[in-house]
């Protein structure tokens, strides 16, 4: 039985070491210390523009997530349950990559039931602002506006939640 333990315990270290490389990998363009300032149009206001500071400024001392998604991205789509709890609960700006102009993001977030407000990519020149590449993507930036963590593909509300708090204390 002692055998078998080992043998699983081995077989987990490696399957975590392969799940950190990738997640290495996939983050590895990311951009890293202060958050690039970009020019954001939200999809219920496309007609006016704000700043990420100016709206980081309503959570200021808080860390924030930037999660870049797509109407297109099946991923997103699965995601979108946990992404909602979360941004009833914490400072999250939804960034709508290649997802069409203010009307088809607004319809899209009423026909999925999202209470979001996204910021609008048309072209991925948020995203490439901070060298995202694939969607789903999360950004954390601590109360100073630094990166703090990132990741791509799907994630866990607790993961999120964990990103958040170490963004928290690490400030």
């Amino acid at each position: 039985m002692l055998r078998k333990l080992r043998a699983w315990g081995l077989q987990l270290l490696v399957l975590a070491a392969v799940l950190w490389g990738v997640h290495l990998w996939q983050t590895r363009h990311i951009v890293s210390g202060v958050a690039p300032e970009v020019t954001l149009q939200r999809s219920h206001s496309p007609d006016a523009s704000t700043s990420l500071s100016a709206w980081r400024q309503q959570y200021a001392g808080q860390p924030v997530i930037l999660y870049f998604w797509a109407t297109w991205c099946t991923i997103c789509r699965i995601e979108q349950p946990l992404v909602k709890g979360v941004v009833h609960n914490y400072p999250v700006l939804p960034i709508a990559m290649q997802s069409g102009n203010a009307q088809a993001v607004q319809s899209y977030e009423a026909r999925h039931g999202l209470a979001w407000n996204s910021a609008l990519d048309p072209d991925s020149t948020i995203a490439q602002s901070y060298d995202i590449q694939a969607v789903p993507s999360f950004v954390v930036l601590d109360a100073h506006g630094r990166v703090s963590s990132t990741s791509v593909g799907i994630t866990s509300s607790w993961g999120l939640q964990l990103r958040l708090w170490w963004a928290r204390i690490s400030a």
